[in-house]
């Protein structure tokens, strides 16, 4: 804002330009979906040319429509790209563990664990193995508050292919069909009172 060179304003028409695009798209809520709660979480590493913090991405979904998602710039700078990734599975942990209180306030009590769906196979073992704790130090509270909702079947990690996670859409610049094809996964979609 204080001093605004010709990129900033090519970034602010490329956002009017995507607004203006997709001023018909609203989410859709379909009625017959299952009650189970489950989570997408995903990250850039190093994604901020100025300060090379990652950016968190997450989403969480009831049944298949979403009710909660979030993109944040990280609060320090992540030495890998697992590490990045462990951040922002916390995060969506968090979240996690606060929608599973509320869903059993309304009496939606979740018997299952919540799958937290993540593309890094290296965070996935720093969970479910307690032998890569010594290489974790560095992000030790993570660690502990994920695996002990690990380890009481809060949540589950299974592994999800690249190609479709849907917290990408919240961490990274995507080409224009995959970008559609997750718009699709989150259910935005075009004239949501036609469907």
């Amino acid at each position: 804002m204080q001093s605004p060179r010709h990129f900033h304003f090519s970034a602010v028409q490329r956002i009017i330009k995507y607004l203006l695009g997709t001023s018909s798209r609203g989410l859709f809520f379909p009625g017959n979906s299952s009650l189970q709660l489950q989570a997408y979480s995903d990250t850039d590493w190093a994604g901020c040319p100025n300060t090379r913090r990652s950016t968190t991405g997450w989403c969480m979904f009831l049944g298949n429509a979403p009710i909660s998602w979030k993109c944040k710039k990280q609060d320090s700078v992540s030495k890998s790209s697992t590490e990045a990734e462990y951040r922002a599975m916390s995060a969506a942990c968090s979240e996690i563990i606060w929608l599973r209180g509320l869903l059993t306030e309304l009496g939606l009590s979740q018997a299952q664990p919540t799958p937290l769906h993540v593309d890094n196979t290296s965070a996935i073992q720093i969970t479910a193995n307690l032998v890569y704790h010594a290489r974790t130090k560095h992000i030790e509270v993570d660690c502990h508050s994920i695996r002990e909702a690990y380890d009481r079947r809060v949540i589950n990690l299974p592994h999800v292919s690249t190609f479709v996670q849907i917290a990408d859409i919240f961490t990274k610049s995507l080409p224009r069909q995959c970008h559609n094809f997750l718009l699709g996964k989150l259910m935005l979609v075009d004239s949501p009172t036609s469907i």
